[in-house]
């Protein structure tokens, strides 16, 4: 990201006396990190200088030099000097070759490490911050495949050298030929400094108008306070962040953990153990799409930013399928979960730090539920993001005055009060939270591997062939939720085609309430299936005759689900979970349709003037419907 205008950068420009690119600016305050190669095209970015408070006025420097390798990695080296700052989005990694950086206030040396970075453009842009070695000597780590390209003369000049190339993810990036709404998730409309097609990452300037992530001022002290809570106590530190909708939550605890990874990668005991209880469905960190999850954080390879839930820095411990982005669909069966899970948590008596993510619904019966989740987890540290709006709604949090657990005697929790954090006033939302929740659910059904992505529509290829209502094999069990639970058997394979179900695995030595209603197993008790949940799955049609269910499942997930023994049985969970739409009727550009072949809820014919679709309103209690007294 840059301060300057366009017209202030040198313009680079092939010598055609030259077998290379040669710099034609007479720009001396230009470093000179670039080397000729043929490999490769040199650009420069006018790097950001950082407020520190002491001069407000000072001219930002043009001095960053960037080297474009070229190679399968799509490798670009940059020279920061002090006071410099870099912008950069999608996914790529990065290695420090020389000098340090500073990202999310946490300091990370030169080494021959490779650091992991997310930055979708629906988020606020961490920045990369120029910083030196901190330590006695300033090595050098510079990979051997790339010393022929610079020099140690080219690196004098530069404190620090920072070494980006493409992202080991395959395919991720592509997500928007599916799905246009997430086209430019990773990379701008028009990016300022064009790379390669093959890049998965991409300069940033300010004419991209994207939010810089700053911490706020009044968040490092209780960070500085939280991390040396971390760092001193012995066992048992319970974290939870409490706040309204864009409060900040997730920015927050985003900041802890990247700050409590450090730590643990750095200690020399190994014997740290960091945990995260996400207990948002609608906005997870780690969560399969609509769930609920207990995970270990692995702290290496290191991952930072923000994933989208496709990391693999963490160990799910324990998931349980929600079916809805909110709790307050079926609050009592989300707290039936969400207790199982801090169950979880206390049985195995984890020595380390957890960390508990909560939705921002603190309104009505959402404290309600507050209260029984700080009653259950027994936090050691309440934070509050704090907003004038949800003050007096926090005010009515009921906090006992001690607690304790097996590993820590009678404690009095920390209550914690700072301002939230809302950084969406600033530039409009570029993306809504349904959007986004449609990219990991399409993510999930089109990962390959744990880092290859195929988004070609699912409909290209053939489903799994499931057999219900056998009880030896199968499916065995069917659940609907609550308000479906009198449901007309004969629309019992119309609510089940074309939506995203649950898969659970069940011994068959534990019996099960069953009805058969027109040959489908319909389970009559809400048994929350916790502990055996296995991965979400599309139906794409069912075959009423043969009693045969067709179904795509994750191909990530079938070696797990292969792995299962031959006495499982298998119970589907229908909720409220949206169907990626794209993916049941892509655009013609992607698949080409027989004309002969009927699509299931989905018509081409253009509808007549005064037709309209009819939705069903849930506000329909107005106040002019109520009798005036």
């Amino acid at each position: 990201m840059a301060t300057d205008s366009k017209q202030d950068l040198p313009q680079y420009t092939k010598d055609s006396d030259s077998d290379s690119d040669s710099d034609s600016s007479s720009c001396s305050n230009v470093g000179s990190l670039y080397t000729s190669s043929s490999k490769g095209t040199p650009v420069v970015l006018n790097s950001e200088e950082y407020d520190d408070g002491e001069d407000d006025d000072m001219e930002t420097e043009l001095a960053d030099n960037i080297h474009y390798v070229g190679d399968e990695d799509e490798t670009m080296f940059v020279g920061l000097n002090e006071r410099q700052k870099l912008h950069l989005s999608g996914v790529f990694r990065l290695q420090i070759v020389k000098g340090g950086i500073i990202y999310n206030n946490v300091h990370y040396n030169a080494s021959r490490e490779i650091l992991n970075f997310w930055h979708p453009l629906s988020q606020s842009i961490p920045t990369i911050d120029f910083s030196h070695f901190a330590g006695w000597q300033d090595t050098v780590f510079m990979p051997k495949s790339n010393r022929f390209n610079i020099g140690d003369d080219e690196l004098k000049p530069f404190p620090c050298v920072l070494r980006i190339f493409n992202s080991n993810h395959n395919g991720l990036l592509e997500a928007g030929h599916l799905y246009r709404d997430v086209n430019y998730l990773w990379k701008p409309r028009e990016p300022y400094f064009p790379l390669n097609e093959r890049a998965t990452y991409h300069l940033l300037h300010e004419s991209d108008k994207v939010q810089s992530l700053s911490v706020p001022r009044c968040w490092l002290t209780p960070l500085e306070k939280l991390y040396m809570n971390h760092k001193n106590s012995t066992y048992d530190t319970r974290i939870m962040v409490l706040g309204g909708k864009n409060s900040g939550k997730s920015t927050f605890l985003r900041l802890l953990l990247e700050k409590f990874t450090q730590d643990i990668r750095n200690s020399t005991t190994n014997q740290e153990e960091l945990i995260y209880l996400d207990l948002d469905p609608g906005q997870p960190e780690f969560s399969l799409p609509d769930s609920i999850s207990l995970n270990k954080i692995v702290p290496k390879p290191i991952t930072l930013g923000q994933h989208l839930c496709q990391g693999s820095n963490f160990e799910t411990l324990l998931q349980f399928y929600n079916g809805s982005s909110s709790p307050q669909d079926e609050p009592s069966l989300y707290l039936n979960c969400v207790g199982k899970l801090i169950n979880h948590l206390e049985e195995q008596a984890f020595f380390g730090t957890s960390l508990l993510n909560l939705p921002g619904w603190i309104k009505g019966f959402g404290m309600q539920i507050l209260n029984h989740i700080i009653k259950e987890y027994k936090p050691t540290h309440i934070v509050f993001l704090e907003t004038a709006n949800s003050k007096r709604h926090l005010d009515e949090l009921t906090i006992p005055q001690s607690f304790s657990t097996s590993l820590r005697d009678v404690y009095v929790p920390e209550v914690v009060r700072i301002p939230a954090h809302n950084l969406s006033d600033a530039l409009p939302a570029r993306f809504h939270a349904s959007q986004l929740r449609t990219f990991k659910i399409l993510a999930l059904f089109h990962k390959e591997t744990q880092f290859d992505y195929d988004f070609a529509p699912l409909l290209k290829s053939a489903p799994l062939q499931v057999s219900y209502g056998d009880e030896k094999c199968g499916i065995r069990g069917i659940q609907f939720p609550l308000e479906f639970q009198n449901l007309n058997p004969e629309d019992i394979r119309s609510s089940l085609e074309g939506t995203v179900i649950g898969i659970h695995s069940n011994f068959r030595e534990q019996s099960l309430d069953v009805k058969n209603l027109d040959t489908f197993p319909i389970l009559q008790s809400r048994t929350p299936f916790v502990k055996n949940f296995m991965t979400l799955g599309l139906i794409h049609s069912i075959d009423t005759l043969q009693q045969v269910m067709n179904i795509y499942v994750p191909p990530c997930h079938m070696q797990n689900l292969d792995k299962q023994p031959e006495d499982i049985q298998w119970i589907i969970v229908r909720n409220k979970t949206e169907a990626p739409f794209c993916d049941l009727l892509p655009s013609s550009c992607s698949i080409t349709w027989d004309a002969s072949i009927q699509i299931p809820f989905a018509t081409f014919e253009r509808r007549k003037k005064l037709e309209h679709v009819w939705k069903v309103r849930k506000n329909v209690m107005r106040r002019g419907q109520f009798m005036k007294r």
